[in-house]
């Protein structure tokens, strides 16, 4: 795999136990190190009061200007883009920054082991673009796109076969 180092910073109230646990799981599935970064102050601008959301790709732009290294951003607040009216994260092909929101990952009966594999996935599948992965069609893969919440449940925390080949170029 590519020797890279990502950092992980939170915007909002993320508990510590959920940075942690995915610290450790980003670590020991893309075998890289992970550091833990400062909390991020997005732009005002990025906040749409008549939506009550941020705009993902204003943020995004935030974190791509403001790292050198790569960096995942992990939320509690609702995101949009222009062309989505909610999003679970973002990040683009081969860049350097990634968001992922808990905001609509949170289970309903609010288990706490259910949004820790969501988060993960979530993360996982957005520094898979970072790292230059498309989306991927093979069932269960990490990188297999998600619409909704039921799609982010029925994929695993792992990338199928020919995107870990694709990673290792």
């Amino acid at each position: 795999m590519v020797r890279i180092q990502l950092t992980i910073c939170s915007f909002g109230k993320v508990d510590d136990e959920l940075i942690n646990y995915i610290r450790k799981e980003m670590r020991s599935k893309l075998k890289i190190p992970v550091l833990l970064g400062p909390e991020i102050r997005p732009p005002e601008a990025s906040f749409n009061s008549y939506r009550k959301q941020y705009e993902a790709n204003m943020i995004l732009s935030y974190l791509e200007k403001n790292f050198d290294d790569k960096v995942l951003l992990i939320t509690d607040r609702d995101m949009y883009t222009s062309f989505l009216n909610y999003v679970f994260g973002i990040s683009k092909i081969k860049s350097k920054a990634a968001i992922v929101s808990t905001f609509r990952l949170m289970p309903q009966d609010n288990n706490k082991d259910l949004l820790k594999e969501r988060l993960l996935k979530e993360c996982l599948h957005e520094f898979g673009h970072v790292l230059g992965l498309q989306h991927c069609k093979e069932k269960g893969c990490i990188m297999n796109a998600s619409n909704n919440i039921r799609d982010i449940d029925n994929k695993s925390t792992e990338f199928c076969h020919m995107c870990q080949i694709a990673l290792i170029r």
